[in-house]
Formats: structure tokens, C-alpha cells, sequence
């Protein structure tokens, strides 16, 4: 019997334990999440023709993987839609990309931080260029992680 009891005090303290040790994990995360609160988000928005999306969206998606590195880079995102309000014949993208702060989107794009910055191909693919991108200033930020 108390061998028994001893195990199960020994589980016990053991699932303290863990469980102290992933609040603690949780609290960690929540803090380090807290204090890189994206304050911009950089929204780009291109087409292309249907046929050519698949080889773009591998063509971008390598090209915005590099964003992490770029100081004051806080995360991306890449949206596709399929046949959107442009017709079958096309696919857009939107790339949403975060930033700690104006100044470091301009070290990233330049003094006029509302051009876009286009990547070598995107002649090859886009169709109808668009020259600016919209900066938003955050007010809200509640994505779940």
C-alpha cells in the first residue's frame, strides 16, 4: 500500500510540476509576444494570369521567406485568390507583412515607403503593376496564436 501511495504522490508532484513548467513556458511566450506587437502593417496586392499563379505563388513565396531577416520584420502573410473580381482569367495575391515601425519598413523600401517594391520578375508575371502599397498603422491586434 505504500509503495502505492508513494507513486501516486510522486505523479502528483510530477504533474505539478509539468504543469508549473508549461504556465511558465505560456507566460514566457505571452510576454516575449507582448513587448514585438506589430505597430504597421505593409499590404502589397498583384495579379496574374491563371495560368501563370502556381509558378508566381512559388516565385513569391521564396522571395517574402526572406522578410524574417530584414530588422524590424515581424511576420508576413500571403493570400491568393483564385478568379477573383477580375474574372476567371486571373489570380491575385495580397502579401500582408508586419513591422515594428515606419522607419523600419523605410530602411527596408526607401524614403517613399508607399511605392512598392517590385521583385526582379514581377513584370514577367504581373499584369497591370501596381506602384504603391497602403502602410496601415494597427489599432487592433488580436490574432490568436
Amino acid at each position: 500500500m505504500r509503495t502505492f501511495l508513494a507513486g501516486a504522490v510522486i505523479a502528483a508532484v510530477a504533474t505539478g510540476l509539468v504543469a508549473a513548467a508549461q504556465a511558465d513556458e505560456r507566460a514566457a511566450s505571452a510576454a516575449a509576444a507582448s513587448q514585438r506587437v506589430p505597430a504597421v502593417a505593409r499590404v502589397w496586392h498583384g495579379k496574374t494570369l491563371r495560368a501563370r499563379a502556381d509558378e508566381y505563388e512559388r516565385y513569391l513565396s521564396t522571395a517574402i521567406a526572406k522578410f524574417p531577416d530584414i530588422p524590424g520584420n515581424l511576420g508576413y502573410q500571403l493570400m491568393r485568390i483564385d478568379g477573383g473580381p477580375d474574372g476567371d482569367a486571373y489570380s491575385e495575391f495580397q502579401v500582408v507583412s508586419y513591422w515594428e515601425s515606419l522607419d523600419a519598413i523605410r530602411a527596408y523600401a526607401g524614403d517613399d515607403i508607399r511605392r512598392t517594391h517590385d521583385l526582379p520578375r514581377d513584370k514577367e508575371f504581373l499584369v497591370g503593376m501596381e506602384p504603391y502599397v497602403r502602410n496601415y498603422q494597427l489599432r487592433v491586434h488580436a490574432l490568436r496564436p
